[in-house]
């Protein structure tokens, strides 16, 4: 299992190969380690997040956004122009075309664990389906506590009405 964040000391993002085994992570920059109790696995799979404790995480495809963004674009555009030059046939392939690529991207692409609270993520692969999708309930929680966290450290505000 692939776990990545950044670390607590020295800030700097990493990527480590966890052995659910072993029980221990050692940042590969400044040597920072943490050792978890055995009950945080279980069945290979991350029972909380590695990187704070919380066991609040949702399931998610390994796909970068900006990619599947750029797909749908490319579809719109694509099926657009051959529907402006009088191609319906063809723009309902063009848009049939990438729906199929999509399901198919959906099912071969494998799944990563989030935590709502840091935001690491825990690959996984398939055997993450035990994990529930995103929850906005939940993850509006999470955003409301980051805020009060910073708000309370003394960050800037932002403009209210501006």
């Amino acid at each position: 299992m692939l776990y990545q964040d950044r670390c607590p000391a020295c800030e700097r993002p990493r990527a480590i190969d966890v052995d659910p085994q072993n029980g221990v992570m050692t940042c590969p920059h400044c040597g920072e380690s943490r050792v978890w109790p055995p009950e945080t696995f279980r069945d290979g799979l991350p029972t909380c997040c590695l990187g704070c404790g919380n066991g609040d995480l949702w399931r998610q495809k390994e796909f970068p956004q900006g990619v599947g963004l750029m797909m749908v674009a490319l579809g719109a555009i694509l099926s657009s122009i051959a529907w402006g030059y009088h191609h319906p046939v063809l723009a309902l392939v063009i848009l049939g075309s990438f729906g199929l690529l999509d399901m198919v991207l959906f099912w071969v692409m494998p799944d990563v664990l989030v935590c709502y609270r840091c935001r690491a993520r825990h690959r996984v692969g398939a055997a993450g389906t035990a994990f529930a999708a995103y929850d906005h309930e939940l993850g509006e929680r999470y955003r409301q506590e980051r805020l009060q966290l910073e708000r309370a450290a003394g960050a800037p505000r932002e403009p209210h009405g501006v």
